[in-house]
């Protein structure tokens, strides 16, 4: 069963700005029913049941179960499963605490990556649904103005500004993916990458095997840290494209 809201065009798909901007639009009108079931406790529910269960577990009919109401009337608030998704990864995005970016502007983009990380790795099963389009959604918003904001507060030019946000930004959720896929290696995986660096031969792989236990000797934090740092002082207000214009 699935309900298309009335101010939704018939072409939006879920998750695009035109559904958004519908779903945006039907909020602003909608009156909440005093203890009724809210788009909130229906979000809480789902990521709460994905972290536990996974996503394959999360259906409308498992999730009305959990929340002890009918399925059925999932369907005021979300069309279908992939609205729900939608809609959960939104409000897993509204547990990061933005971050001030006093003083220095590096320190605080520093403070709300690795905030942002924190948020992404308690939910790791959700992380893949970062990919499956654009964040638009009123917690993603938030944080989007938010950064914007207190850049151009500290003195970047619009463009580079929105350059600096976004590259940021997906260097983040590209860790959190690579992690959430199985790339962020066990200290057993660590241990068993070593042994087959070392084992190669010197003369094909001099390198490699050289520094077979350095190359593995780093967890995904250490990594995700320098590489952060990095990126973050690579950054300059003298670089920027408005002061090269």
């Amino acid at each position: 069963m699935t309900l298309r809201h009335e101010t939704e065009p018939a072409s939006a798909k879920a998750g695009s700005p035109a559904w958004w901007q519908a779903r945006y639009a039907e909020r602003d009108r909608r009156r909440p029913r005093q203890g009724g079931l809210t788009l909130d406790r229906i979000t809480a529910g789902a990521l709460e049941l994905a972290d536990q269960e996974g996503l394959e577990a999360l259906t409308m009919r498992r999730l009305g179960e959990r929340l002890q109401v009918r399925h059925t009337s999932l369907y005021r608030h979300v069309a279908s499963r992939e609205e729900l998704l939608i809609e959960t990864v939104d409000h897993m995005l509204g547990e990061i605490r933005l971050p001030e970016l006093r003083g220095d502007w590096r320190a605080g983009l520093e403070r709300g990556a690795l905030e942002f990380r924190r948020v992404l790795a308690a939910h790791p099963a959700v992380v893949p649904l970062l990919t499956a389009g654009q964040l638009l959604g009123p917690n993603a918003l938030r944080a989007r103005e938010h950064a914007l904001g207190q850049l151009l507060v500290h003195g970047w030019g619009p463009r580079s500004a929105v350059h600096v946000y976004l590259t940021v930004t997906h260097f983040v959720i590209g860790a959190a993916v690579l992690d959430s896929g199985g790339a962020a290696r066990t200290a057993g995986q660590r241990a068993a990458m070593t042994e087959l660096f070392g084992s190669l031969s010197p003369l094909t792989h001099p390198s490699v095997h050289r520094h077979a236990e350095l190359l593995n000797s780093l967890d995904s934090e250490a990594e995700f840290e320098f590489g952060l740092r990095t990126l973050l002082y690579g950054l300059d207000h003298r670089h920027s494209e408005e002061a090269r214009a």
